[in-house]
């Protein structure tokens, strides 16, 4: 049986790496600004949305709110967090993800909606947001300990 669009949504990163706190919120800043486009248009027209964005809702002392919007902000496909701590032992601690809100579509075949899972509207993009932010501190600390996983899979 497949993933439930719950589960899907509930793909995230976390782990630890020994880059300082400051230095891994400047990457996932950095990082939100390099991932565009991808995903299906929402008018299906089956044109791909290149504009697709992440802008950055709120940064704060322990992380970020995102926003995940289609081409000149028209629509907010959607939205997720990443909490950013120190632990007792001087590592950095992430979590990036886990969809907060999300809209979902279904295709149609001549009227009648398939047997499959509905799509998340810019799923494509917020999984390379996390691959690009697992890369970029693996580059910098390969030792980080770093996952992309979903809940209850």
């Amino acid at each position: 049986m497949g993933l439930t669009v719950k589960q899907r949504a509930s793909l995230h990163l976390e782990g630890t790496t020994s880059i300082d706190r400051e230095t891994v919120m400047n990457l996932l800043e950095a990082t939100a600004g390099t991932v565009k486009g991808g995903g299906a248009s929402l008018l299906t027209t089956g044109l791909w949305n290149i504009g697709a964005h992440i802008n950055i809702v709120n940064r704060s002392e322990g992380g970020f709110e995102f926003a995940l919007n289609s081409g000149k902000d028209l629509v907010e496909l959607c939205t997720f967090g990443a909490s950013v701590h120190s632990d007792d032992a001087g590592n950095t601690v992430l979590r990036v993800g886990g969809l907060d809100t999300y809209t979902t579509s279904q295709s149609k075949v001549y009227g009648f909606i398939p047997a499959g899972p509905k799509m998340i509207h810019g799923m494509d993009p917020y999984k390379r947001y996390l691959n690009a932010v697992l890369e970029e501190i693996k580059n910098r600390d390969p030792e980080a300990e770093l996952v992309i996983q979903q809940d209850g899979a």
